[in-house]
């Protein structure tokens, strides 16, 4: 009959190190498994393989910090009952973030509200400007302008910015 001491992989990994016997009626053989550090959180898609290559500004790099620290959030992050963002919206907006980026707008400024939504948004006199994402398939923009607001609905997140969206950041962006 052979026997052999079973650990399983989970807990084999929380324990700095673990020996392992072999088999008893083989010649005695000790196996150490050695653990990495696993408590790296992880991040959104697009940072790991894209945005590494590119070039930010410090706005631009705090401005995704931030979207990553929203990793962490837990329910009642507010006080007030308030739901943490889902992975996936934040990944949809790192996207949003990017392409804002890409067009090269100034960072803007990130929110969070108690529903789990995350807006971005400029602000410049009497404009302003907000992209909001609640799901991860698709945005709002919101510009107004002397109290006269402009809204676009449910705009694909992995559609380009429509030309209202990137004349009217870049007006507030050119007059900040």
């Amino acid at each position: 009959m052979i026997t052999a001491t079973v650990i399983s992989t989970a807990m084999a990994l929380t324990m700095p190190a673990t020996q392992i016997s072999a088999i008893p009626t083989f010649p005695s053989v000790d196996i150490e498994v050695q653990t990495k550090d696993t408590s790296t959180s992880f991040k959104p898609i697009y940072s790991i393989s894209k945005s590494k290559d590119l070039i930010f500004s410090d706005a631009y790099i705090n401005a995704i910090n931030i979207l990553h620290s929203y990793l962490s959030l837990q329910y009642d992050w507010d006080g007030y009952g308030g739901k943490a963002p889902t992975f996936d919206i934040i990944s949809a907006c790192e996207k949003l973030l990017l392409q804002c980026k890409n067009y090269v707008f100034k960072a803007p400024k990130l929110m969070l509200s108690g529903s789990g939504e995350i807006g971005f948004y400029w602000e410049n006199g009497n404009e302003y400007a907000e992209i909001t994402c609640d799901n991860s398939e698709a945005y709002t923009f919101v510009y107004m302008k002397d109290k006269v607001p402009f809204i676009e609905e449910d705009k694909a997140i992995n559609g380009a910015f429509s030309s209202d969206l990137t004349t009217r950041i870049s007006h507030i962006n050119r007059n900040a």
